[in-house]
């Protein structure tokens, strides 16, 4: 709240009334919630501290305030910041406060502090924008989603025969009288050069209602890349398919390394010949497809 100016010839009778109302509450200041875009005004002056209080814990070593030298007081504690300044602020001033959250969204603000002839603020309680339950629903929707996707394929995977053998691939039915069918992809694996992830050997299998490729993926990136999903889209037209599963010797690629990834794809039923000969694009991503891996003309 503002405290207005209190000239001398009224300071007597304020002493009297400051005595009539010890018992009263303490009023509770301003308060003001955070809008995106926007930077609130505080109001300061010379001799009066102004707290600003936040509703969360904040980084102390990330407040900054611009023109700190024409501040005569300017404490940080773990939520608020106490101010005054030196000498008077011109009404026309923005001088920046800058403040970041321990946690929560937004992460930070700024606010812009200014002077008011005959009025400051002592007391500024600045509190965040609850999260409206339609954005919540939303996003608690995607995150379901999300969960039933990946049990769904964890289900996939437990029903699958545990030893990788000849005897489990006979018992799962993945190949009949007819056999498998092996193919090189390492022309179509050349020509990828755009990116941090270079496929460095490609290869595939086919069967009569399955096709599998295997990649040995280079992560030339400052980063670490761990593939969680892949899928396949056919050149031919249409929607982009999932993939069963992306297999890989270990979870995650660090800078300068490399590793196999298998990736597995159901099929409709097919005749031998066709194995291994439907024109693909096939990409690789991590968990938020921020870093993906594209090879074109795969066939499956």
């Amino acid at each position: 709240m503002f405290r207005p100016f209190t000239p001398p010839f009224a300071l007597a009778s304020l002493l009297v009334g400051l005595a009539a109302a010890s018992a009263q509450a303490a009023p509770a200041g301003r308060s003001v919630v955070l809008t995106a875009g926007e930077s609130p005004l505080i109001y300061l002056a010379p001799g009066t501290l102004t707290l600003i209080l936040l509703d969360g814990q904040i980084l102390r070593e990330s407040v900054q305030v611009e023109g700190r030298a024409r501040f005569a007081v300017f404490e940080v504690s773990d939520q608020g910041v106490t101010l005054s300044p030196a000498v008077a602020l011109g009404p026309g001033e923005r001088l920046a406060l800058r403040v970041t959250y321990r946690e929560g969204s937004p992460a930070g603000a700024m606010f812009l502090l200014t002077g008011q002839p005959g009025a400051a603020d002592t007391l500024v309680n600045v509190s965040r924008p609850q999260q409206t339950f339609e954005a919540c629903r939303v996003e608690l929707s995607a995150t379901r989603e999300r969960c039933e996707a990946q049990a769904k394929e964890l289900e996939e995977l437990k029903a699958r025969p545990p030893a990788l053998s000849p005897a489990a691939v006979a018992l799962a039915g993945l190949a009949d009288k007819d056999g498998l069918r092996g193919k090189d992809f390492s022309r179509e694996c050349i020509k990828v050069r755009d990116g941090e992830l270079r496929p460095v050997q490609c290869r595939g299998l086919g069967g009569e209602t399955w096709s599998v490729v295997v990649l040995e993926v280079s992560n030339t990136g400052g980063g670490p890349w761990a593939p969680a999903w892949a899928e396949v889209m056919p050149a031919a037209g249409g929607e982009p398919r999932r993939a069963r599963a992306v297999l890989t010797r270990q979870a995650t690629i660090p800078p300068g390394g490399a590793v196999s990834v298998a990736v597995e794809v159901e099929m409709p039923a097919r005749e031998a010949k066709e194995w291994l000969s439907a024109l693909h694009t096939l990409r690789v991503c991590n968990g938020d497809a921020s870093r993906c891996l594209s090879v074109s003309q795969v066939t499956l």
